[in-house]
């Protein structure tokens, strides 16, 4: 797969894009069942929400799940990565992000690349986030939030507050109610708005890693969950790896993508 002029033109101007209907449903149904395994599984690599004993991710899945591992080289990803990107790329983080029914909680506005340049040493942020929906996302069940064209301002360098949550890196200060970040963050929102992409299974969402984002509770009692997969240039490796490799990933060999059907196929 490889994206449109329009399509690149829309990314570098709101810092992401959504492509509805990115994975068919036979796929989604496979990898719905391999989740139901990865997530009954236990270890540092399960994190488990503050509230509850509820998964709120599942953090290197391909290093455990054959169907992870394929779906971590997927042409539909990787050729898009290396479009916005401009060359070869490598897996830098991958994970199930579970917001389960009635239990999953909010993840506070943030950058992706905040904690990758402050924990792992990524020098830059040439490196951008595919999150693809295992389930439908609708209004009700805590969907992701952006603030378009966020992006353009880069890295929020100030320390702002931010709490360090143990396994999650750094979530936006709101969390601690730094009035400074809330006056910086509402200010962005109402110069540029919010978005909150929604649709069926299948669908999936490209951000740049300096794009602001979040999302709230789910009070619903329809399940959420998505995988992410970050993907960063080659040249952009990390330098100073401060968190465990399951959290950042340290093999910086350009990825080769596999054949399109491997998710439905031996």
């Amino acid at each position: 797969m490889r994206l449109t002029s329009d399509q690149l033109s829309q990314f570098e101007k709101d810092g992401y894009l959504f492509v509805p209907g990115l994975f068919r449903a036979d796929e989604i149904a496979a990898l719905k069942q391999h989740m139901a395994v990865v997530l009954d599984q236990d270890g540092p690599e399960i994190l488990r929400e503050r509230g509850s004993d509820a998964v709120r991710s599942a953090i290197a899945p391909h290093l455990r799940d054959e169907l992870y591992r394929r779906l971590s080289l997927h042409p539909r990803l990787v050729e898009p990565a290396r479009q916005i990107l401009g060359g070869e790329i490598y897996l830098h983080q991958f994970k199930i992000n579970a917001k389960e029914a009635q239990d999953g909680e909010i993840w506070h506005w943030h950058q992706d690349y905040r904690t990758w340049f402050e924990d792992d040493g990524m020098p830059g942020p040439e490196v951008i986030n595919a999150a693809i929906f295992l389930d439908e996302v609708t209004e009700f069940n805590g969907p992701m939030m952006f603030i378009p064209g966020s992006h353009v301002d880069g890295r929020i360098d100030s320390d702002q507050g931010f709490e360090r949550v143990p396994g999650y890196g750094r979530l936006s200060a709101d969390a601690v109610g730094s009035p400074y970040t809330k006056e910086t963050i509402n200010r962005m929102i109402w110069e540029k708005g919010i978005v909150a992409p929604k649709g069926l299974a299948g669908a999936t969402i490209f951000f740049h890693g300096c794009t602001l984002h979040g999302s709230g509770p789910n009070m619903s009692p329809w399940g959420r969950a998505m995988v992410f997969s970050s993907l960063n240039k080659v040249e952009n490796y990390i330098r100073q790896p401060t968190r465990p490799d399951y959290l950042a990933l340290q093999d910086f060999t350009p990825l080769v993508a596999t054949a399109d059907d491997c998710l439905t196929k031996p």
